[in-house]
């Protein structure tokens, strides 16, 4: 592994560590390069403060909202040389690292001008993992105790961290993720040997185990304190597991915090995982099976899927990258399940366990079984409307309120309440009546086979 590079000054390795955190969807430009507000940055072509928000990405969080996260790694530096990876040890690249303290000055400048509403942070593993971790739960206790930000914080464990430290964190941050790449364990032993399926789902349930003790602690806090008179704690409302969120307290970012977080940031935005997709020879109906058991378990709050990218100088360098719409559907099909009320097999898989690629999975359901439609939407439950093209969990909520209050329904009605008209009207009747006609997608193109191989510096989704 290349050693560290101690010489550069801040802002250099504060851009080269920022950029290789950059989020999936800014890096799909032209030739995988970064997008040119980024690019440009990076290379010196604009005289730009260390800490201008060049790497924040808006993201929803459950049970924070809309945030502004800012990205970094804390270092680049790893021992570990899996086949897929952009940071393994025996891939020439400049190595960078950035003390914990400065990191977390950093931050906090850009927080307090209002670039950012959180961080999100993760690292290599250089010298050990017991090592690297230490050095991001150092970051984590700065911000929480000694600067007392309690603002979203979403962090990193690391694989082969100890389970103790990863206690330690999930008493700290609002989110945990842990990659689990693969939902093989040979492929893990293929092309990272260094990390093991078995390891990582150990890691997962330490994860639970600490916010069930976690919310113990609250419930019998809540009930000495009611016992005593004083005013019952908000935890008694918690009832949270891995597989839910919490809605947190407003946050007071910048005051006083004691060593121990107050109990409304344990975790309150569950934990993640990651799996690369077309690492190994893992079907799609195999990704959503093993995810589906995570959910049930309640050891993560949803997955996360990233597109194999061929990385420069490594041994896979030379393999055909996984479509992106590959990845996109994965996503399509686990809202399904997690929001819209799917059984994993009731997903429309081909016969070789792939979702089709030219029609998303809720529309290619819905035209394999004409015999559940139109649906009538007088009549409809929820349960039948969520199951319509074009209807989401929020718009059937806001038709079945109007139901009630309207004597006729047509598609510029439906539009207003969220519904995507083009999709729904051909399976959908009002009195009986096809209010359009069935939409179907045309093909997006002949064949996965007819993008040109390209090689990449970074694959952004390996920062998630």
């Amino acid at each position: 592994m290349a050693a560290v590079r101690t010489e550069m000054d801040l802002e250099s390795q504060v851009k080269s560590l920022m950029a290789q955190a950059a989020g999936d969807a800014e890096g799909r430009g032209a030739g995988g390069q970064l997008p040119r507000h980024l690019r440009e940055y990076v290379d010196g072509q604009r005289d730009r403060s260390a800490l201008d928000p060049i790497n924040i990405r808006q993201l929803i969080v459950p049970g924070a909202g809309n945030r502004r996260i800012f990205r970094i790694l804390l270092t680049n530096a790893c021992q570990y040389s899996c086949d897929y990876c952009p940071m393994r040890a025996q891939r020439s690249l400049p190595r960078h690292a950035l003390e914990p303290e400065k990191l977390a000055r950093l931050f906090m400048t850009a927080f307090r001008k209002g670039w950012c509403d959180g961080l999100f942070v993760t690292s290599g593993i250089p010298r050990s993992p017991v090592w690297a971790m230490d050095r991001i739960l150092e970051l984590v206790e700065i911000l929480r105790v000694k600067m007392g930000y309690r603002g979203y914080l979403h962090v990193k464990a690391l694989a082969g961290a100890e389970p103790g430290q990863v206690e330690r964190l999930v008493r700290l941050v609002d989110r945990v993720s842990y990659n689990l790449e693969s939902a093989c364990a040979d492929t893990l032993a293929t092309h990272a040997p260094e990390k093991t399926l078995e390891a990582g789902l150990a890691a997962l349930r330490t994860v639970k185990k600490a916010v069930e003790a976690a919310e113990a602690a609250e419930r019998g806090n809540a009930s000495r304190a009611g016992s005593s008179g004083t005013s019952t704690s908000r935890s008694t409302q918690s009832g949270t597991s891995m597989g839910r969120a919490r809605k947190p307290s407003p946050a007071r970012p910048g005051t006083a915090s004691s060593a121990t977080m107050p109990a409304r940031s344990v975790l309150r935005a569950g934990a993640t995982t990651q799996f690369v997709v077309g690492l190994g020879k893992e079907t799609d109906r195999d990704l959503l099976t093993f995810t589906d058991r995570l959910l049930k378990e309640k050891l993560i709050h949803h997955p996360q899927f990233s597109a194999f990218r061929p990385i420069r100088e490594t041994p896979m360098a030379g393999r055909a990258e996984t479509p992106a719409l590959r990845e996109h559907r994965l996503y399509q099909a686990d809202h399904l399940v997690r929001d819209y009320g799917f059984k994993t097999e009731e997903l429309p898989f081909g016969a070789d366990g792939s979702l089709p690629l030219d029609t998303d999975p809720k529309l290619q359901w819905a035209l394999i079984h004409p015999e559940l439609f139109p649906v009538e939407l007088r009549t409809a439950s929820r349960e039948e409307l969520r199951r319509v093209p074009g209807f989401g969990p929020v718009s059937v909520e806001r038709f079945l309120a109007a139901r009630s209050r309207v004597s006729g329904i047509d598609l510029p009605t439906l539009k207003k309440l969220g519904v995507v008209v083009s999709r729904a009207a051909g399976f959908i009747t009002w009195c009986g009546r096809t209010l359009g006609n069935r939409f179907r997608q045309a093909a997006l193109f002949d064949s996965v086979n007819a993008f040109p191989q390209k090689t990449y510096e970074f694959s952004p989704g390996t920062f998630r």
